[in-house]
């Protein structure tokens, strides 16, 4: 094995220079169980966002599998450091990878979609939110319908705000291996400032539904009677917040 040991990965670029020549696959399985914290690691700060399709330990996997391709192609003379390489296209094919295992129903994707396209025009024409009457007459659909669309998106739990919100909180606890990698340390903070912008991007309302449902934990029936609305209205109010924010979200996530 070219006279490497575990012991000798205090320079594993030097071991990575070695593979490039010898294609020693000993040597490629040191690297491996020497990265892999990269994998660990971004499947760690992406649970919030993952943890809805798939387990953990799937999301690991798919990043070991990512860093075995890293460490084939990877060409040290172009001035990139292996570790923010390997960060990169781990986080990428995660993401890759729970698009492929999205389980939500197309029907309920649709009237998502739908819901939101109905709700902004109807926001931009009448200068308010609009109500459930008249999201459903611009629809052309019956008030329970948009009620029941209403339901089915929040019971098929889009997107795991409060997860998010736990990993992108300061103070959040880290491991050894993320505190040492400072891609996730800007990754964290990337993910800070894009929920704040996606908070303010809400109406004064839904900010305040957010804000009891999520740190004040209270339950929709409580902030219903705190606002003086029906409990339907607020689990409508969370769904369109939630459906926003998830969208400016994925908007950050793929670019």
């Amino acid at each position: 094995m070219s006279g490497f040991n575990s012991e000798e990965l205090e320079n594993p670029t030097e071991i990575l220079e070695e593979y490039r020549k010898t294609g020693d696959l000993e040597l490629r399985n040191l690297l491996v169980m020497h990265y892999s914290y990269i994998a660990r690691a971004v499947a760690s700060q992406m649970r919030g966002i993952t943890s809805t399709y798939a387990q953990m330990e799937d999301i690991v996997n798919q990043g070991i599998l990512t860093l075995i391709d890293c460490i084939e192609r990877f060409e040290p003379g172009k001035g990139v450091k292996f570790e923010a390489y390997a960060f990169m296209r781990i986080k990428n094919a995660n993401i890759d990878f729970v698009r492929k295992q999205d389980w939500l129903p197309r029907r309920v994707r649709k009237a998502a979609r739908d819901i939101t396209e109905a709700h902004d025009a109807l926001s931009n024409q009448l200068l308010r939110e609009p109500t459930s009457k008249e999201l459903a007459q611009h629809m052309g659909i019956s008030e329970e319908a948009v009620n029941k669309h209403y339901s089915e998106i929040s019971n098929s739990v889009l997107l795991s705000f409060e997860m998010l919100l736990q990993n992108a909180a300061p103070g959040t606890e880290s491991s050894a291996d993320e505190e040492s990698l400072p891609e996730m340390r800007l990754m964290q903070q990337e993910l800070r400032e894009q929920l704040m912008e996606a908070i303010d991007s809400l109406t004064e309302r839904e900010r305040l539904v957010i804000s009891l449902y999520y740190k004040e934990r209270l339950k929709f029936y409580e902030i219903a009677q705190v606002m003086g609305v029906s409990e339907s209205r607020i689990s409508q109010t969370h769904s369109r917040a939630i459906l926003k924010m998830r969208r400016r979200l994925e908007q950050y996530m793929k670019g």
